[in-house]
């Protein structure tokens, strides 16, 4: 950091990066809704949407630790470039897409080059001793990623207009639109090639098997917090309408609900650094996902909008702090030279308990009822607070015998 008039001014790489991580989070949520209605305007049905968004979801995952250790021998800014360039191809590719088959490739593409792009911005935030410094970027980078968010569906919602079955001509205009905001990241992301590099986190030899990673003590409880998490935003998309028809809410009354939630996980991750200088990392994270428990609770046995508008502030608080810290958490639990393989596990993780508790949320819904669904949630989310309690404990007798020893 430079001081300029008093004033602390971040470097010009976290800056470039900052703003290449918004483009990138700006254009994939105006391309992924656009392309949904691409293929209902090409007269898919609800198979075909399914397949395009594993298309999305699945190779990615399978490939988000290879991405990691490339991160780990060579400059993240690359993946983070690269994956803007690849998926304004998909883009492109997807304006000229006339059939399912050629709608799930372009899908894929996105996929991957999203997925380069999140694991290079990530593992650029990572580079840094102190762990205070790294949940300081790490929160700067989740907050642009949710205001891109935010901003994606409401411009392809502009540009696509507002009739219930856009044309194939409007989701061209939208998808051309999406490619040129993925290029419009490029210029930055090579801007973001002038971050330094530590020499203590550069692999020289054989990065480290992923099931060596999964053994390190602490290790799953992170992951299963940092998917937890990401399942509970998910969840709320998805099932919240349905809720909301369940309880007599009105689809207004569920936009204020899903708005209320967002804000709060901005106004989280913004504040995360501030939280994390009074509270343990380890302990702040349990914290907060024993606190996004007890409202999924609230959420599913509650119909009073007052009371919902509360439990959903705060469980997009309590949601949006736990995602920006268990990047910093998986980071400390790995030797220097293996944090891109450690962040590329956890968004693979993140990716693989997105989809089994999508799945499984379905399945409980449709026998027991929708609420079950958030209880059900809910009951994952205290397991994982349990197991970080443990993980903490673990560690503190682990330390207890080294100075014994």
């Amino acid at each position: 950091m430079k001081v300029f008039s008093g004033r602390i001014v971040p470097p010009w790489w976290l800056l470039a990066t900052v703003v290449s991580i918004f483009l990138l989070q700006v254009a994939v949520t105006l391309a992924r809704p656009v392309s949904t209605y691409r293929l209902l305007a090409l007269g898919a049905d609800g198979t075909a949407l399914g397949l395009a968004a594993a298309c999305f979801a699945v190779p990615p995952m399978l490939l988000a630790v290879g991405f990691g250790r490339w991160a780990e021998k060579h400059h993240p800014a690359v993946l983070l470039w690269l994956g803007l360039i690849v998926a304004a191809a998909a883009c492109a590719a997807l304006v000229v897409a006339e059939t399912v088959p050629t709608v799930a490739v372009g899908t894929t593409a996105l996929g991957v080059g999203h997925m380069s792009g999140t694991i290079g911005a990530q593992s650029i935030m990572a580079q840094s001793q102190s762990s205070l410094t790294r949940i300081n970027r790490f929160g700067m980078l989740t907050t642009v990623s949710a205001l891109g968010q935010i901003a994606g569906p409401i411009v392809g919602g502009v540009i696509i207009g507002h009739s219930e079955q856009p044309s194939i001509e409007a989701t061209s205009s939208a998808l051309f639109i999406a490619a040129w905001v993925f290029l419009a990241g490029v210029p930055p992301a090579v801007l973001a090639w002038r971050s330094k590099i530590q020499k203590s986190t550069i692999r020289a030899g054989r990065a480290q098997r992923v099931w060596h990673l999964l053994r390190r003590r602490g290790m799953p409880a992170a992951l299963m917090t940092s998917f937890s998490a990401k399942s509970g935003i998910d969840l709320l998309l998805v099932y919240l309408p349905l809720l909301g028809t369940t309880v007599g809410l009105t689809p207004s009354q569920v936009g204020l609900l899903l708005g209320v939630s967002s804000t709060g996980a901005v106004l989280a991750r913004a504040a995360t650094p501030v939280f994390v200088r009074q509270i343990p990392t380890l302990r702040l994270t349990v914290s907060a996902t024993a606190v996004a428990s007890a409202c999924l609770v609230l959420i599913a046995v509650s119909s009073e909008i007052s009371v919902l508008i509360i439990a959903m502030a705060l469980l997009g608080f309590a949601l949006g702090l736990s995602q920006t810290t268990t990047m910093d958490w998986v980071v400390n639990l790995v030797d220097d030279t293996s944090r891109g393989s450690a962040l590329g596990l956890r968004v693979a993780t993140n990716r693989l308990g997105q989809t089994v508790i999508l799945v499984t949320a379905g399945a409980v819904s449709g026998w027991f009822g929708v609420r079950a669904a958030y209880i059900m949630l809910a009951v994952v989310m205290l397991g994982t607070a349990g197991s970080g309690v443990l993980s903490a404990r673990r560690d503190s007798a682990g330390e207890a015998d080294d100075t014994a020893d």
